[in-house]
């Protein structure tokens, strides 16, 4: 989800994190091999998938074409398939289009593959009832309609106060029995959902982190810090820069699944999956390995910290440009561009073999009875 982003961190989007994301599928490759063994598709009946929290779109694309590729070559070429796209009204929609309905349209290739835009929260119902066969949803669900103010941190994690990370926690709770109870009016019986979620591994049982990309929350925090400090922006705008987003641990998913009386286990759904991983981070990592092989390049360590910040600059620089909301655009980007290249020159001097630095994913495979 995307809320001002530029057009020009599209082809980055696409090429790092929408990346990362499309490795990452292969999680669900039995349960995409089930549903083209299963399907039962009546005649003249649409197949249809949501991607939702789609941004432009990269993320889901090999996932999709390997499972509209194989339905049409079990159920044939005129299968109707029908793709609903869905992101918030402030998404850049024009990425959509031009990544998929212009780009990747013949990817597809095949006939009556039928493309939609959905400019809704998927804290609302989007399609009407039992649309959907599959639902896909990656690096989506941590995002909440709403947050807490933080008043000296821009997450949860390091620096939010008990009372502060209290509120997060209720807010995700509700919104994570929200936007199932939605989803389970969506997707037909005998459908699924897919989603992978960054997430919290609260007892360390999977890895040595504790939050998703844990340093680099601290990282963020020193820098814009180091902003208001040097007086590059003001108390009130240092304070309004928060971080809509909660990373829930595994209980905190379960949770609406553990009682026959829950309202999202009397709606149908089950979990059917859930897998929690630690997972390096791809430019670090290669950093890493030249370090091991001594082949250590004062240019090569700038290139790997500025990819890896480019990327996170993708779906965070909104939080900084809302806050920034009352001075003029120039002013806007220059104080933004001015704190991710501070932050370029911080993790450089980072120690960033540690564990602290490690994505923790949950992967989650849900039916609808």
């Amino acid at each position: 989800m995307n809320n001002e982003c530029p057009a020009v961190f599209d082809d980055l989007y696409t090429s790092s994190v929408g990346a990362i994301v499309r490795s990452q599928t292969h999680y669900f490759d039995d349960t995409v091999r089930q549903i083209i063994e299963t399907s039962v598709i009546p005649k003249g009946e649409p197949f249809t998938v949501g991607d939702y929290g789609s941004h432009d779109g990269s993320s889901s694309k090999d996932i999709l074409e390997h499972l509209l590729g194989a339905l049409k070559q079990n159920h044939g070429e005129d299968l109707p398939a029908h793709i609903i796209y869905e992101d918030t009204a402030n998404n850049d929609f024009n990425a959509l289009v031009k990544k998929v309905f212009c780009n990747w349209r013949e990817s597809l290739n095949h006939q009556k593959v039928y493309l939609s835009m959905c400019p809704t929260s998927f804290y609302e119902q989007c399609v009407p009832d039992n649309t959907f066969h599959v639902l896909l949803s990656f690096w989506s669900v941590h995002f909440l309609p709403s947050s807490v103010s933080y008043k000296d941190s821009l997450n949860t994690f390091p620096d939010g106060s008990r009372a502060e990370c209290d509120a997060m926690a209720a807010l995700a709770c509700d919104g994570w029995q929200r936007f199932l109870l939605i989803r389970a009016k969506e997707i037909k019986s005998g459908g699924c959902m897919l989603l992978i979620t960054p997430a919290q591994d609260t007892d360390m049982k999977y890895g040595e982190s504790r939050v998703h990309l844990q340093n680099l929350w601290v990282a963020m925090t020193t820098v814009w810090r180091l902003l208001r400090d040097l007086k590059q922006v003001t108390e009130c705008e240092y304070e309004a820069a928060n971080y809509p987003g909660y990373y829930r641990n595994e209980e905190e998913l379960r949770a609406p699944f553990r009682d026959d009386a829950s309202p999202v286990v009397k709606a149908g759904l089950r979990i059917k999956s859930l897998t929690l991983s630690h997972e390096k981070v791809h430019i670090l990592t290669q950093r890493l390995k030249d370090i091991e092989q001594e082949t250590e390049d004062k240019d090569d360590l700038e290139s790997s910290v500025s990819k890896f910040v480019s990327a996170i600059r993708s779906w965070t620089e909104y939080m900084f440009m809302q806050a920034l909301s009352s001075r003029s655009p120039s002013s806007r980007r220059d104080v933004v561009n001015t704190f991710y290249d501070l932050l370029v020159e911080h993790i450089k001097q980072q120690d960033i073999s540690t564990c602290e630095w490690d994505n923790v994913i949950a992967y989650l495979v849900i039916t609808k009875m």
